[in-house]
């Protein structure tokens, strides 16, 4: 307790560059925590929505991405093919679909259609969708409207939609909010994405299975059979999502790493302006009996605790910059894309330690080595 009072004394006996160098800390733990919690937040969500959705496998061409919106190339060979297999893999239901992109990568003005066939709903992909109101089947000339996407460009019953000089479809149903991927969807007729694209192909086809079936079996079985396609499983997207967001991870902590190295910088020069103004003291602790582990240590705890305190502020910082993120986020897409989970919280507080000693090796070990004669003799 003693050690303590001393360290806190002289922390105080400095307030204003103590206090500037803890805002320090804080603002670099905050803005890590801030760009870590996007990935954390994008594995929570991906989680979340393919427990949702409902047909197990998803189809596309091979070499391509889950959910990709590029270009049809599923013929309608490739779906006759998946239909003559599917009765003896135990597939249920064979849904072809194709995806359309109007917008830009502003979210209140991208547009996302998904064209379904002739008694395909919303819900047959997305079982936790909801109808707000109208009908749940877009119909041969309808459109049912995601509830996000209807609520920020005011798309109720009754509104057109032109998806190009031919095709012009009118708004007969609108989803609830959900806070999925349903939210941010307009489902329209497979044919009229097909018309607007000038092919007769797919972006993907969704496959549903008996329950008694094993996904992972169905998909090889089904590569295996059918050629030029990959099959994938939700464990498949979730593989290939984690791998992708560890990246992004990387990349995130890089930068968040120069705010980091900021931080510690002026962890050390406070504490070590702090050692060069108490060599006085320092000198007559020695003089008085005190061993050079002492000093260090005193040192080092006034640079470890500096980076407790600010670790655990800059927690609540970006936690606090997490919510604002999802409520905007919520806002704008549907979906939370921010989270401040236990492990990165816990591992935000072990870099604010780490940093912590780093800052203050230098300066402790300065301090510890200084001749008690010279020490004294300083004004």
């Amino acid at each position: 307790m003693e050690v303590l009072a001393l360290v806190y004394r002289n922390l105080r006996a400095r307030p204003v560059r103590s206090i500037l160098t803890l805002l320090g800390i804080v603002v670099s733990t905050a803005s890590m925590v801030l760009f870590m919690s996007f990935g954390e937040g994008l594995r929570k969500a991906l989680g979340v929505e393919l427990s949702n959705v409902g047909p197990a496998i998803l189809v596309v061409p091979e070499g391509a991405e889950a959910f990709s919106a590029g270009y049809p190339e599923l013929r309608p060979e490739i779906v006759q093919q998946v239909q003559s297999v599917a009765p003896g893999l135990g597939v249920t239901r064979v849904i072809p679909s194709t995806v359309f992109v109007r917008g830009g990568f502003d979210p209140a003005s991208s547009f996302f259609f998904q064209g379904l066939p002739q008694g395909v709903t919303a819900r047959d992909l997305y079982p936790n969708a909801s109808l707000a109101s109208g009908v749940l089947s877009p119909g041969p000339q309808g459109a049912v409207v995601g509830g996000s996407i209807a609520e920020r460009n005011n798309l109720g019953l009754g509104k057109s939609l032109r998806l190009s000089p031919l095709v012009t479809l009118e708004v007969v149903g609108v989803l609830g909010r959900t806070g999925g991927m349903a939210d941010n969807f307009i489902f329209v007729p497979l044919e009229a994405i097909q018309t607007v694209l000038g092919t007769q192909n797919y972006s993907s086809i969704l496959l549903s299975i008996d329950p008694g079936r094993k996904a992972d079996e169905v998909a090889q079985a089904l590569e295996t059979r059918i050629s030029g396609v990959d099959a994938q499983t939700a464990g498949d997207v979730m593989r290939f999502a984690e791998r992708a967001v560890r990246i992004s991870d990387l990349v995130r902590f890089g930068i968040s790493l120069v705010a980091l190295i900021v931080g510690g910088l002026l962890v050390a020069n406070t504490v070590m302006m702090s050692v060069y103004e108490r060599i006085r003291e320092f000198g007559l602790m020695r003089a008085l009996g005190a061993k050079r582990n002492f000093i260090f240590g005193l040192v080092l705890l006034e640079a470890l605790l500096l980076g407790i305190v600010g670790g655990l502020l800059g927690l609540l910082v970006g936690q606090a910059a997490s919510g604002l993120v999802n409520w905007y986020t919520g806002q704008e897409v549907g979906v939370a894309l921010s989270a401040v989970t236990l492990r990165l919280a816990s591992f935000a507080l072990l870099v604010a330690v780490v940093l912590g000693l780093l800052a203050g090796f230098l300066p402790a070990r300065t301090a510890s080595r200084i001749k008690v004669v010279e020490a004294l003799g300083r004004v």
